[in-house]
């Protein structure tokens, strides 16, 4: 029974050293709020401050987990200990002082659960629940190019012919005649 023990918890040891090397180098806590609610407005003022990408420091682990600094902050961070992941500043880093946090001992933080749920701290408020917070493996994705208004497609099309009458280019407007 001792050498059962012994080999479940090696395999333990094991499946948790796997989770650990191939965490993701980098994460990326999002969310949209779903509606505007009473209080929502403040919860969400304060979160949104803390979406974005995260890199992983390779060098840095606190309660045997990487810590995850943002891009273009190094004050932000996100670092597990005493069961929650937390998301503060760096002065707070391995303590239970910060901005946002989650229970859950996941091996890395892409790792949480759907059933996880991020808490955000309220100055003079407390903590609320935002159930939309999730922390997704990967950098943000590029933006989207924004479809150009129809209000503005004459003004466009206009433009084209006379940049084109200017030059002397030719120019097909999607029909069977050229300018």
């Amino acid at each position: 029974a001792e050498a059962e023990a012994e080999a479940s918890g090696s395999e333990e040891a094991q499946v948790w050293a796997r989770q650990l090397a191939e965490a993701a180098p980098v994460i990326r806590l999002e969310g949209q709020p779903r509606r505007q609610r009473h209080g929502w407005t403040v919860t969400w003022s304060v979160a949104r401050r803390w979406l974005g990408s995260y890199d992983r420091l390779d060098r840095v682990q606190v309660g045997g987990r990487h810590v995850y600094c943002r891009r273009g902050s190094s004050s932000r961070v996100l670092w597990f200990t005493a069961g929650f992941w937390h998301f503060g500043h760096i002065q707070y880093l391995g303590s239970q002082t910060a901005a946002l946090f989650v229970a859950d001992s996941a091996a890395c933080p892409e790792a949480i659960g759907e059933e996880g749920v991020w808490h955000v701290g309220l100055p003079s408020r407390g903590w609320a629940p935002l159930h939309e917070l999730r922390v997704r493996a990967g950098a943000e994705p590029p933006p989207q190019p924004r479809p150009l208004p129809s209000a503005m497609l004459p003004a466009l099309v206009g433009l084209v012919i006379v940049l084109a009458a200017s030059t002397g280019l030719r120019v097909w407007l999607g029909s069977s005649s050229a300018i």
